[in-house]
């Protein structure tokens, strides 16, 4: 029995030996992507080997665990598709954004990174953003950098897959800026000995934290990579790496300076115990006190200058309403000019809604007042508080807004004007083509009465001249009276049927396909017959445009949205040209042969009594659609809730 127990523990011991890893932890494997293109952050060298901060920061937090990283280096846009397809654990380096914390969780930040405008350094024409107006742009794709040239009008942009790739097209002459990570552009443009050749426009843009990415919910894993971010600057780890890769100094010599400032501390603290030392101490403390008293000072006349040059009247108020603060157009615009500091504020400005600023003090308000002297001023009273949230006042601006509405009282007149004279040269028009043919008639009346052929168009076409001229004026009358809105509760479903059952013999008789697609419970505050007008007018326009057409569809649908419901009228039509669009609404414009034009003007006049618009788009030869939008309006012009 003794020989066959040791001759199994030979055996164990022998594949113990033999096979170590089976008795070793397992070891965690952890996949980790990263932008291969990106120094002084991440590359991949010809050699094959892996170098950057982010690289050596992810190997310190490794070794601090135990795991062995296996790397990933792929495009940026190939990196974030990896992470989110879950085939890698972790994504070194990416900018926090709205839009990736919805899918990805991220460590605490270890870099701020940013943008920067790059172009040749002789270029004296691009300073911002906003003038890269019709300028070519190199950039990386689904980088940050898009997003911000988006807001830029016409600005054109040359798509790279990493930043150098988008850098070579800068140097090579192939666009006029550079808009990409700085570090990296100093990075290769100092390599190539060409940092001097650009220039650096904007300063930093967009700065914005820079951390490692994982999976939404690998909280444990996130977890790891903080503890050990937190150990790295503990150990002065990060600090080595920042300074080998970003500052221009070795981590040597500022281990020195560190150890230079501790000691010179410790001759300071030793040296404070003496009494000459203290003498010292607080002779310079009266003149730090004295500085700061100085800049205080300035600080405050500089303030105060700002106050008194502004446009607007500024006050500030105690907690009761009394005037504790004025500037100099205050004095100048309001009413009650001297002795104005320790009012109460309805002597100089009566007219503000204090009670209602008394009941809830939290609110802002707004509103125009007028005072005896025909002026007009617009007030804005805010709450002031202070670093507890505590409320201790008022501040209160009043602008002079007189001249502003004598100008726009000025240009609703003009604006008046013009369209009369539209008006009266459209009536002029219309009506001067059947007076034309009657006056013919009248004309050869004496020659040719006894000519039968001449009664008869004399009898056929006079009075369809004089029924056109009937049929301006009344819809001339129509356009002018101004009827007051019978607004009630209308389903929107049963005022379309309604008046697609007007036309149901004509959909039979001329084919046409009505597709309606409107639910039961949406409802619309209107006046019922006026939109019915609208629509008739709307379904009529639809039919005639369609009468060449082969395919024959009339498509309605309705809906709402946050700012009101919508009703679309789509037809097949043979459709309309950009300009025919754009003086659609103008009175007496038309492109039918029989029509006069008032039709679509009186529909959008419609629309706008009930504080709604009717728009069109059309494609020629595709069709046309109009669409009707009701929104919401706030009638409260006295106080303005800006919680």
């Amino acid at each position: 029995m003794g020989y066959k127990r040791g001759h199994w523990l030979l055996f164990l011991l022998f594949l113990i030996g033999f096979f170590p890893e089976m008795v070793k932890a397992e070891e965690k494997i952890v996949r980790v992507a990263f932008d291969k293109s990106l120094p002084p952050f991440s590359s991949m060298e010809p050699d094959g080997e892996f170098t950057g901060f982010t690289i050596d920061l992810i190997r310190a937090i490794a070794s601090q665990n135990d795991w062995k990283l296996e790397y990933v280096p792929l495009e940026w846009e190939e990196a974030v598709g990896a992470l989110h397809a879950g085939k890698v654990d972790v994504l070194l380096g990416m900018k926090y954004t709205n839009r990736y914390d919805q899918v990805f969780d991220f460590s605490e930040s270890f870099f701020t990174m940013s943008e920067v405008l790059l172009v040749p350094r002789d270029d004296q024409g691009i300073y911002t953003l906003n003038q890269l107006s019709e300028k070519v742009v190199a950039v990386q794709r689904a980088h940050t950098s898009m997003d911000l040239l988006e807001s830029v009008r016409r600005v054109k942009m040359i798509v790279s897959f990493s930043q150098p790739e988008a850098l070579a097209n800068l140097t090579r002459g192939r666009a006029d800026a550079f808009l990409g990570n700085r570090w990296t552009a100093e990075y290769i443009l100092r390599k190539e000995n060409r940092w001097e050749d650009y220039s650096m426009r904007s300063g930093l843009i967009n700065p914005t934290d820079y951390a490692f990415a994982v999976r939404e919910g690998h909280s444990e894993l996130l977890d790891k990579l903080n503890e050990g971010l937190n150990q790295l600057y503990r150990d002065g780890t990060y600090t080595r790496l920042y300074s080998h890769y970003f500052e221009p100094y070795s981590p040597h010599l500022t281990d020195w300076w560190r150890k230079l400032v501790i000691g010179l501390l410790l001759v300071l603290a030793v040296g404070i115990v003496s009494l000459l030392t203290f003498f010292l101490w607080n002779k310079r403390l009266q003149a730090e006190v004295k500085r700061r008293t100085a800049e205080l000072a300035d600080v405050m006349v500089f303030q105060r200058k700002v106050l008194d040059h502004t446009d607007s009247a500024i006050l500030s108020l105690d907690t009761q309403g009394y005037i504790t603060l004025v500037n100099q157009v205050a004095i100048t615009m309001l009413p009650i000019r001297k002795e104005m500091l320790g009012r109460h504020i309805l002597d100089v400005l009566p007219q503000l809604p204090w009670d209602a600023c008394c009941l809830d003090r939290r609110r802002q308000y707004e509103g125009e007042i007028h005072d005896e002297r025909s002026f007009v001023f617009h007030y804005y009273v805010a709450p002031f508080l202070n670093a507890m949230s505590e409320h201790v006042g008022w501040i209160v601006t009043v602008q002079d807004r007189t001249e502003q509405k004598r100008m726009q009282t000025r240009l609703i007149s003009q604006e008046k004007m013009h369209a009369l004279g539209q008006l009266v040269a459209g009536i002029a028009h219309e009506l001067r083509n059947p007076l034309t043919a009657v006056k013919t008639f009248i004309e050869l009346l004496p020659k040719k009465v006894d000519d039968p052929r001449f009664r008869s168009e004399l009898l056929r076409f006079v009075p369809e001249e004089l029924e056109r001229m009937n049929r301006i004026v009344e819809e001339l009358l129509d356009y002018s009276r101004s009827k007051p809105l019978l607004i009630e509760s209308t389903s929107v479903a049963d005022l379309v049927y309604s008046v697609v059952g007007l036309f149901v013999r004509r959909f039979e008789s001329e084919q046409v396909n009505i597709v309606v697609d409107i639910s039961d419970q949406l409802e619309l505050q209107v006046d019922r017959g006026r939109i019915k007008q609208v629509l008739i007018n709307l379904m009529l326009n639809a039919l005639e445009a369609m009468a060449g057409s082969t395919e024959k569809q009339l498509q309605i649908k309705a809906g709402k949205k946050r700012d009101g419901v919508w009703i679309t009228i789509s037809d097949t039509g043979e459709g309309m040209q950009k300009e025919q669009q754009s003086r659609l609404f103008e009175p007496f414009y038309t492109t039918k042969s029989q029509g006069i034009g008032l039709g679509l003007y009186v529909s959008q006049k419609i629309m706008r009594e009930h504080s709604g618009q009717l728009e069109v788009s059309s494609v020629t030869r595709v069709g046309t659609t109009f669409t009707l939008r009701f929104g919401q309006e706030d009638h409260d012009a006295e106080a303005v809730d800006r919680r």
